[in-house]
């Protein structure tokens, strides 16, 4: 390495104090004070590093105990949902119970209501002492309202347990609204009014059950709040959907009181209980009946003239070959005196209920509790319609024992089916066999008009 020179070394030697005493002394305060300034500023450093690492640990301290907070808030939120949950399992499992019970319920309540509303239909129609048939009218009024009461009950818990599902298939419009005539006729005569009806030619996509029961209530409501005048059912054809209405001149509804018509157990301006007319759940049931359907209703009112309620059905541009000549007026004549007709049930009482108000009416009658019954009851000769129960003992179905007979005898004979089952299974097995279906507590005005259609 080359060697320096004096000018460097000295240099050198002054930089870093090495130089004579008077050199070195003028450099001592600005290296004090340079070093002074380097201390404080090491000490700011280690300042701020502490008070960095005091804010580290702090919140760490805090996201520890946040992190811990929501571990607990995650843990209560998943016992809360647990809860939820079972909390809606037992509710499921009680609505289950609760529809299980009902359905059996229905069965054995319907089953004696049933016999007692054919044997006061059979006194109904006698000459009585004037005492004996108010007596037997407000027997009748009696169980005519716990029969309504109980089956609007059992519609109501099944709609809202969405146990009903459409069954949608193509009609005619003259077979939906021809038992409806048929059944409302002598109702709205009963009453003094006059019931028409215009059906035009159309065919629906519905569920014929689910809608019949919409006009059923229509119809029931305008014959008990019409005092005087008409109800008419008829049809109007909006774009490609048909508007089925009911029209009535009765008291009419104020407008501010429309809504209101749609709730549970209400009635519009009835104070007492004595007028009363049902319990207030038809119109409920039809609102549900028309949210499972998909199809939207309207109801206009005039006060002191009349009402109409309707319901949209998608209108079908094809029309089916007709399944049923029955009119839509009843027939003419009574073509019920010397039929020859089997009644079928596992309930004697029944049984012995039917054969009186049958044999009232003029009929031959039949009774069996079972197959073996049947043909016994029979000797070799094919009635000329049966009437049978759907549920019968150990199993049997009355729907099978009506095909045996049909096949045993080699003819289609006319059946009803009469049962207190309002299932999916029990609609399919009527509509394989062909057959009615009226289900218990049975009308008898409405058995005598199914009668006299399959028998006239």
């Amino acid at each position: 390495m080359a060697k320096r020179s004096d000018d460097q070394q000295q240099a050198l030697a002054g930089l870093l104090g090495l130089g004579n005493h008077s050199a070195r002394k003028s450099h001592y305060p600005e290296l004090t004070a340079r070093l002074d300034e380097l201390e404080a500023e090491r000490n700011r450093y280690i300042r701020l590093n502490d008070e960095l690492e005091q804010r580290v640990a702090a919140r760490t301290d805090e996201l520890l105990e946040a992190n811990r907070n929501l571990q607990q808030q995650i843990a209560q939120r998943e016992q809360v949902e647990q809860a939820l949950r079972d909390a809606r399992d037992a509710a499921q499992a009680a609505n289950r119970s609760k529809d299980k019970y009902l359905a059996a319920a229905s069965h054995d309540l319907l089953q004696p209501l049933n016999a007692a509303r054919l044997l006061i239909a059979t006194l109904r129609e006698r000459q009585l002492p004037s005492v004996e048939q108010v007596l037997v009218e407000r027997t009748h009024q009696a169980l005519e309202g716990a029969e309504d009461l109980l089956t609007d009950l059992l519609d109501i818990s099944r709609l809202d347990q969405a146990a009903v599902k459409p069954d949608v298939a193509l009609y005619r419009l003259d077979e939906v609204f021809a038992p409806l005539v048929s059944e409302f006729q002598s109702v709205a005569l009963a009453a003094g009014l006059n019931l028409r009806a215009r059906t035009g030619h159309y065919a629906v996509h519905t569920d014929l059950r689910l809608l019949t029961r919409i006009l059923r209530n229509f119809l029931s409501n305008a014959c008990r709040y019409t005092d005087e005048g008409c109800i008419l059912l008829g049809a109007r054809r909006r774009g490609d959907c048909l508007r089925l209405e009911v029209w009535d001149t009765g008291r009419g509804i104020a407008a501010d009181r429309l809504e209101a018509i749609f709730l549970e157990f209400n009635q519009l301006d009835v104070g007492r209980a004595a007028d009363r007319k049902g319990v207030g759940l038809g119109l409920a049931i039809v609102e549900r009946i028309a949210e499972v359907l998909g199809y939207p209703i309207a109801v206009r009112s005039w006060p002191g003239q009349g009402s109409m309620f309707s319901i949209e059905v998608p209108l079908s541009a094809e029309m089916p070959p007709a399944i049923s000549q029955l009119p839509v007026q009843p027939t003419t004549g009574n073509p019920l005196p010397g039929r020859r007709l089997l009644v079928l049930d596992n309930e004697v009482s029944i049984l012995e209920s039917m054969g009186a108000l049958l044999g009232q009416w003029g009929c031959e009658v039949l009774t069996a509790t079972d197959q073996a019954g049947a043909l016994l009851a029979l000797q070799g000769r094919a009635p000329e319609l049966i009437l049978a129960d759907y549920h019968l003992d150990h199993g049997v179905v009355g729907c099978e024992v009506v095909k045996h007979l049909r096949e045993h005898f080699g003819q289609k004979i006319p059946a009803v089916i009469i049962t207190a089952d309002r299932t999916d299974q029990c609609r399919r097995a009527l509509r394989r066999l062909d057959a009615p279906l009226l289900n218990k507590p049975v009308k008898p005005g409405k058995l005598r008009a199914v009668l006299s259609q399959l028998l006239g």
